[in-house]
């Protein structure tokens, strides 16, 4: 009896259950081996619509005719059209031996052997610049396919040159600090710490008071340093890490206690590419990653005639991105007093007509020097450094691997800014 010893479908061995194919149009090469005198017979059906292959016009149609099968074929390679599927697919292989060729074959049940070939979709990456003040950034997005690997320049990027992240304009608004300052006080550095994934809902099962010990309908894709972010929609600032998880138990071990009811909906976050990587296989790296403030400026509104003293009212026109502990600078400044650099001591967002057009500010380590033969006149340019509402971030976040499906990664500006207060 003629055998057929070994079927490849692209390129892979018969002995693997699941080959993969790109989300791109391929050409699927299947290669049927075995004594020359086998026949087989081979079909291809595609699950997304349940339609069969024509092997004459190569296309995969809803009429299943002749040409919908390969008929008494010798061993040999023979290619099928996969056509683009941007959402992915999967398409069933199977060849048959003839018998009445008098021929089986070593695999599946001597007649008939199927493999399932996957065409994954391609997935992309989103990222979010977000954080406390802030309104969410686009900073860019990548689509790839999970099947690729990238590595050195190859790598797709996404350059931030001088991103600006939205503050939305309101008196409220004191500005923010950069939280790791380099060379000057409106420059800083961020790292890919800052870089987080937040998970899909968990269920709290059963409740829980001041526990280190919370237990889920499941556990599937959390990993040990995830941190949880929201219990019941409120964001939990003390981003508890999991220590440990038992899967067997659903529970899941966090380094600090939490208080949770039964059903509440729990968010965890991966910060870190790392962590990143172990939760959703995204490679990541970060790299020229710095941080800037736009030059903050007001103006005076009434022009001074005379001495202001540290912690006596300036009149100005806005204090939007100015907060106290940020340094001054502008003409009539005397600030001899104090070896210090001279500061703002105080922001109020309600005086002279609001803190858009108005407000005022208060100063330490120093006073306004003026007279009436040498005034501060009127729209006098006053320069704040250290607190500003204009953010920009640089950096280069480049991509080794895609994740299986769309996935959104934030830059938390938390861990990057600090925000400015009034008093």
């Amino acid at each position: 009896m003629a055998l057929i010893t070994q079927i490849k479908i692209n390129s892979v061995s018969s002995l693997l259950s699941v080959g993969l194919l790109k989300a791109e149009a391929t050409t699927l090469p299947i290669t049927v081996s075995g004594d020359s005198d086998a026949f087989f017979s081979a079909q291809v059906t595609r699950s997304s619509d349940n339609r069969f292959y024509n092997f004459k016009t190569k296309t995969f149609e809803a009429t299943t005719t002749s040409q919908s099968r390969l008929k008494n074929q010798n061993p040999r390679t023979f290619n099928v059209e996969i056509p683009a599927a941007a959402s992915g697919d999967t398409y069933t292989v199977i060849i048959m031996a003839e018998p009445h060729y008098n021929t089986s074959m070593s695999m599946g049940n001597g007649i008939r052997y199927s493999q399932v070939v996957r065409q994954k979709g391609n997935a992309t990456i989103t990222f979010i610049a977000s954080g406390d003040g802030f309104t969410n950034t686009a900073i860019g997005n990548r689509t790839g396919s999970s099947i690729d690997t990238y590595s050195g320049a190859n790598r797709p990027t996404i350059v931030m040159d001088k991103k600006q992240i939205t503050v939305p304009s309101a008196a409220s608004d004191f500005g923010f600090f950069i939280t790791d300052t380099t060379t000057s006080l409106n420059k800083g550095i961020w790292s890919a710490s800052a870089l987080y994934w937040q998970s899909g809902n968990y269920t709290a099962d059963g409740g829980g008071t001041d526990s280190t010990s919370l237990t889920l309908t499941s556990v599937d894709g959390l990993v040990v340093g995830m941190q949880v972010s929201s219990i019941n929609s409120v964001f939990q600032s003390d981003l508890r890490a999991i220590t440990a998880i038992n899967t067997s138990t659903k529970t899941v071990t966090l380094d600090g206690n939490e208080t949770w009811s039964d059903t509440h909906v729990i968010l965890f976050r991966a910060y870190g590419p790392r962590l990143i990587n172990d939760a959703i296989s995204i490679g990541l790296e970060l790299t020229d990653s710095t941080v800037e403030l736009g030059q903050t400026t007001t103006t005076i509104d009434d022009e001074i005639t005379s001495n202001i003293s540290a912690g006596a009212d300036i009149n100005v026109n806005g204090t939007l991105g100015i907060s106290k502990g940020a340094t001054i600078r502008m003409r009539g400044l005397n600030k001899s007093s104090s070896s210090s650099a001279c500061t703002v001591s105080a922001v109020d967002n309600s005086a002279n007509g609001g803190g858009v057009n108005g407000g005022a500010l208060q100063l330490a380590n120093g006073q306004i020097e003026a007279s009436s033969d040498r005034p501060v006149r009127t729209q006098t340019k006053i320069y704040i450094d250290g607190s500003s509402n204009k953010v920009f971030l640089n950096g280069t976040l480049s991509i080794s691997k895609y994740p299986e499906a769309n996935q959104n990664i934030y830059i938390d500006t938390n861990k990057i800014l600090t925000q400015g207060t009034a008093t």
